[in-house]
């Protein structure tokens, strides 16, 4: 035997710590109550998730990757609140650590972000650490500073200071302001300056209004509206300009008809062609600039038209059968000028048909959403596609503690002239185990067979088996 297959044969095994890891984890659910532990003033909540995934494969194809058939990867996310509630003060903290335990190789199709991460192909990244003083100064008023989130027109990422103030008897009024210095985890590109606003009231009992936006590099700005005209109508409206872009604009109608149950759901979107003729993140930290070649400042995606999509659902439960539902739907996508059609951009039609199963025929415990779908656009006579797609998913408690899950996904394509006759299938079993209310145990199994798997990357099947422990304290 050569000694590198020797090596590939020694770092296939099965890790011995991970094993050892969860028995001694799961010794600790047996002996724990799984509640906020007081210490002294102190509460403390602490949370676990650990997940341990192999992945193995057929040999890939000479000259399309190398010949490295399996990965083996642990990720272990942990968090914890230390909450002093008499003084209105907490420090909450959460990270997660990711570790290649195998090594694997450059040009595997398993090779991922963290395996570029050195020698040691591991890292770890803070995804919040900050302390909050709730009623600080004033009644109504938090104030929390360190690294952590706050969602407003974008999602941002941040190191610093966050101010939360709410008048529950003055119309409902919130106000939240925020700044900072960007976080930026899988990059070291600028460390950017950032602020924004988030402003919510509610001058009826069935009506609120917000208004969020962020300052960096450029300006963004969302307002929405909701409202509950009756018990069983509401709408929702939604107005962006994301990057000092006019960006889209949505309004959605949900009706509810007591009598029968049907819910009629329908909205209408409408997307904006943005000065640079290329679509981007709303997230401006992952750009490229048109040009590709100076500082990055946004992510470059694909060069993306304006249009108008409308979109109806219907849901009805079947009278006589308690958990039996059935639900449509028809999605429609318009240009706003045909002659843009290109390959990212294109009028296209999609029907979804499915049905949902909870407890029905008093199967207790037992869960199912299937549904068949189908997507087709017609340009001209020589370009036009289509794809077709069906799915089950299903869950079967047992004895409370206990639950199987099965599911099934399979996809055809066909666009003319690039594609022609692909297809993907994706099958998977799970196994959960729940020791306590506060700790459960996974297995999941899936196997994806795909053809663009076969032609690019020379393989004909992946499979993957992941165990996860949770646990909280």
């Amino acid at each position: 035997m050569t000694k590198i297959k020797r090596q590939q044969r020694e770092k296939s095994r099965w890790q011995p710590g991970i094993v050892v890891w969860l028995v001694v984890s799961i010794c600790l659910v047996e002996v724990t109550m799984g509640w906020a532990m007081e210490l002294g003033n102190m509460d403390l909540s602490l949370r676990s998730t650990t997940k341990y995934r192999v992945q193995w494969s057929d040999h890939p194809t000479y000259g399309l990757a190398i010949d490295d058939n399996h990965d083996q990867d642990l990720n272990q996310l942990l968090a914890a609140d230390f909450n002093w509630a008499k003084s209105g003060i907490m420090v909450s903290v959460m990270g997660r650590y990711l570790k290649d335990l195998d090594g694997t190789s450059a040009g595997s199709i398993f090779q991922d972000y963290t395996d570029s991460r050195g020698g040691n192909r591991q890292d770890f990244e803070i995804y919040y650490s900050y302390i909050e003083k709730k009623d600080f100064l004033s009644p109504g008023l938090n104030v929390s500073l360190g690294r952590q989130y706050a969602y407003s027109a974008e999602t941002v990422h941040y190191d610093g200071l966050q101010l939360h103030y709410e008048l529950p008897d003055w119309y409902g009024f919130e106000a939240e302001v925020f700044g900072g210095r960007l976080v930026q985890h899988y990059s070291n590109i600028a460390q950017d300056s950032v602020g924004g606003y988030n402003l919510s009231i509610h001058p009826l009992s069935n009506m609120e209004f917000y208004l969020d936006g962020v300052f960096s590099e450029e300006i963004s700005t969302e307002g929405s509206v909701f409202w509950q005209a009756t018990e069983n109508i509401q709408t929702r409206s939604r107005l962006a300009f994301i990057n000092d872009h006019t960006r889209f604009f949505d309004i959605s109608a949900q009706t509810t008809c007591p009598i029968t149950g049907t819910v009629f759901n329908a909205s209408v979107y409408r997307r904006y062609k943005i000065a640079a003729n290329s679509d981007f993140l709303f997230d401006y930290i992952y750009s490229l600039d048109e040009a590709l070649s100076n500082k990055l400042t946004s992510l470059y995606l694909l060069r993306e038209q304006g249009y108008m999509e409308y979109d109806f659902r219907i849901s009805q439960p079947l009278p006589g059968s308690p958990g039996l539902t059935t639900y449509v739907r028809y999605t429609r996508r318009d240009l706003a000028h045909d002659n843009d059609e290109n390959l990212y951009n294109t009028n296209f039609d999609r029907y979804t048909i499915g049905l949902t199963v909870d407890e029905w025929l008093h199967l207790k415990g037992f869960h199912l959403d299937t549904g068949y779908s189908y997507w087709q656009e017609d340009r001209d006579d020589f370009y036009e596609g289509e794809s077709t797609s069906y799915f089950a998913d299903c869950r079967q408690e047992l004895l409370e503690k206990l639950e199987l899950g099965a599911g099934f996904y399979h996809k055809t394509e066909d666009v003319n002239s690039l594609i022609e006759n692909e297809a993907s299938t994706r099958y998977q079993a799970s196994l959960k185990y729940r020791f306590k209310d506060h700790a459960w145990m996974k297995l999941l199994y899936q196997h994806y067979k795909d053809d663009f798997y076969e032609d690019e990357l020379g393989v004909d099947h992946i499979n993957s088996l992941t165990m996860t422990l949770h646990l909280e304290y």
